[in-house]
């Protein structure tokens, strides 16, 4: 199998042997993926502990280098971050950080519930959406294309009401079928960087494809 190039995936790997590469794997995958981190830790815990949780587990990660961890059994980005979330989510509750046994039995229950992990694996792809979206904005913004991009990017979730098209070509002085064929292709560009997106976190092929299967049943909602 052809060995990935140096992505996100193989800087975390990496990350332990300096501080300078410890902060090129952690300082951006931590920014993008914080939400997602937060929603696992809300899905689990009050509401008023997630954002402490979060701060403990980012703090801990980088300070402790847990991401030079990573191997090919966790070939994702997405299954390794959920292993160490899980792993500080029971640190935390070994060291009775939320007060009663109740409390610590909801969040067991709530821990192992398909809703839980629906929600951070949501979280996860529309990041991976949002960061496609960027990449392609600026790409038609270099063409001098932004506007075009603008005016397509509501459409791309959905199908066009009956004469929207026609009206937005109106609008920019462009034939229909044109802005037809703009569409189309924005669609398919948007996929490929999502692709592109995710091949950055994974180790290898066979997790990029399993990892790109799951993203699509998230995408549609399956």
């Amino acid at each position: 199998m052809a060995q990935f190039p140096i992505t996100h995936w193989s800087l975390i790997r990496r990350s332990g042997e300096t501080p300078s590469q410890r902060h090129a794997a952690f300082g951006q995958l931590a920014q993008d993926y914080r939400k997602a981190i937060l929603v696992f830790f809300r899905a689990r815990i009050a509401a008023a502990d997630a954002e402490d949780a979060t701060q403990s587990f980012l703090a801990a990660s980088f300070e402790q280098a847990w991401w030079s961890r990573a191997n090919a059994e966790t070939g994702s980005f997405r299954g390794f971050l959920l292993m160490l979330l899980h792993r500080h989510l029971g640190h935390l509750r070994a060291k009775a950080i939320w007060i009663t046994d109740a409390a610590v039995a909801i969040d067991a229950i709530a821990d192992q519930s398909p809703s839980a992990e629906s929600q951070f694996d949501t979280r996860f792809a529309l990041v991976l959406t949002q960061q496609a979206i960027k990449t392609l904005r600026l790409r038609y913004i270099e063409r001098a294309r932004g506007d075009l991009f603008e005016r397509l990017l509501p459409l791309l979730g959905a199908r066009p009401e009956h004469g929207e098209l026609k009206q937005i070509a109106d609008s920019m002085q462009l034939p229909p079928n044109t802005l037809t064929i703009e569409l189309t292709r924005l669609r398919k560009r948007l996929r490929e960087q999502l692709r592109a997106e995710l091949m950055e976190l994974c180790a290898d092929e066979t997790t990029l494809e399993a990892e790109w299967t799951a993203l699509q049943q998230v995408l549609s909602g399956k």
